[in-house]
C-alpha cells in the first residue's frame, strides 16, 4: 500500500495523541500505521519502511506493543517475514477491564484519604469528590450499555 499525504498526517497525529499519553512517540506512529494500512497487517519491513525509522527502534516498539497485548504478528508459509497487527477484541471487554481499574484507583484514592490529616483540606476536598465521581461512573456505565444496545437493534 502506498501512503497518501493524509495517511501519514493521520499517523503522525495518532502518533502525537499516543505520545501525550505517556507513549515513545514511534509506538504511536506504528499503531497509526497499522490502523490506516488497508491489508490491516503491515510487515516488519514496510514499517521501517513507511515510518522512516530504524530497524533497532522499530524492534523496541513492536516489542513493547506485544508485551501490552495491543499487537500481534503472524507468518505465512514459505515466507519468513513477520506481519504485525492490532490486535483486534472486543472493545466491551476492554472497557470493563478499564471499569475494574476505576474501581482500584477509587479504592487507592480512598484509602489515601484515610491516611491524610486536615492539614490540606482544598486537596483531600479535590480527592474525595473525584473518588465520589467514580463511584457514580462506575454505577451508571452499565445503564449506557443497555441504552447503547438498544440503540444498536
Amino acid at each position: 500500500m502506498v501512503l497518501t499525504e493524509r495517511h501519514k498526517e493521520l499517523i503522525e497525529r495518532i502518533g502525537v495523541f499516543h505520545e501525550h499519553k505517556g507513549m515513545q512517540p514511534l509506538v504511536g506512529r506504528i499503531i497509526g500505521l497499522l490502523l490506516v494500512h488497508e491489508e490491516g497487517e503491515v510487515s516488519f519491513d514496510e514499517i521501517v519502511e513507511n515510518l522512516s525509522v530504524s530497524k533497532s527502534a522499530v524492534s523496541n516498539a513492536l516489542t513493547f506493543l506485544q508485551a501490552k497485548g495491543r499487537c500481534v504478528y503472524s507468518t505465512r508459509p514459505g515466507d519468513r517475514k513477520r506481519y504485525f497487527a492490532l490486535k483486534v477484541s472486543d472493545w466491551r471487554e476492554d472497557f470493563q477491564q478499564e471499569l475494574e481499574n476505576i474501581a482500584e484507583i477509587q479504592k487507592f484514592i480512598d484509602e489515601v484519604l484515610e491516611v491524610r490529616t486536615e492539614k490540606n483540606p482544598e486537596f483531600n476536598c479535590k480527592m474525595k469528590d473525584f473518588s465520589d465521581f467514580l463511584g457514580f461512573f462506575k454505577k451508571e456505565i452499565p445503564s449506557l450499555f443497555e441504552r447503547f444496545k438498544k440503540q444498536q437493534v
